[in-house]
């Protein structure tokens, strides 16, 4: 009798893990979940950048360039994408988290 994750004379391959993956409201790219940030509203009307991807509520998620960012401002890519108006309070929010935790760790190209 074999074990477990064992075969019968080759080698045990690994299981290919599904990687979720999501598309930036402003330009359209597929990519990893990961490697996107969500920008996320609940039930309750609350809006807040979801920097661990599990927040409640409908979600936008943007690519780290700052062209998708502004894009996704001023087209209103985020605002359809959430089925909500954005205050200027919340649109605000949006731009401080990119210029504080995304534009720092992006390089030129």
């Amino acid at each position: 009798m074999k074990a477990r994750g064992q075969s019968l004379g080759g080698p045990v391959l690994q299981k290919n893990r599904h990687v979720p993956e999501r598309s930036c409201v402003a330009c359209g790219a597929k990519m990893p979940k990961m490697q996107l940030v969500r920008v996320a509203s609940s039930s309750e009307g609350t809006f807040t950048i979801d920097t661990t991807g599990r927040a409640s509520g409908r979600g936008a998620y943007l690519c780290k360039s700052s062209e998708c960012w502004e894009q996704a401002i001023v087209k209103g890519a985020i605002e359809r994408s959430l089925r909500r108006e954005l205050s200027a309070q919340d649109i605000g929010q949006i731009r401080t988290y990119y210029q504080e935790n995304i534009a720092p760790n992006v390089t030129a190209t």
